[in-house]
């Protein structure tokens, strides 16, 4: 009996070894990804026949950069400049096409001028987004006379 019980004690402490390792490197991941920056959860499809992905999306300086939600990479999946970035009206998500993770969200139809694509994006992350998209950094693209 005791060979039974080591052996119980040893998978579930492996099990919980495992999923600490699991959250801190998904805590870590974010905190690297976020490096001070407006950090937000969105939902990304290339095509409307795609399924959506889930992702973050940060707001850089020069450009929004998507990430995957899950992973260990800490490059973003997608990068668009921001003055090659459009935005159109959004419209909310309904029925089949919602977001469990992104209640209320709404999908808007973005182009950087070479592709397509969508984001689901939830109120204040859109006005987040149409901000940051519409201003820039003080000093960039500045004329001086």
């Amino acid at each position: 009996m005791p060979s039974v019980l080591v052996s119980t004690e040893i998978v579930i402490g492996t099990l919980l070894v495992i999923a600490v390792v699991v959250l801190a490197t998904t805590f870590l991941r974010r905190r690297y990804i976020a490096k001070g920056l407006p950090l937000t959860l969105c939902g990304m499809r290339r095509s409307p026949s795609d399924r959506w992905r889930l992702g973050l999306i940060r707001f850089g300086d020069n450009a929004l950069e998507w990430y995957t939600l899950g992973g260990v990479s800490v490059r973003p999946r997608h990068r668009w400049l921001r003055q090659r970035l459009l935005l159109d009206v959004p419209e909310l998500l309904r029925g089949g096409d919602s977001l469990p993770l992104l209640p209320g969200a709404s999908r808007v139809p973005c182009s950087d001028g070479d592709s397509d694509f969508e984001l689901a994006l939830q109120g204040p992350a859109y006005t987040a987004l149409r901000s940051w998209q519409e201003a820039a950094p003080p000093g960039y693209n500045v004329n001086v006379a």
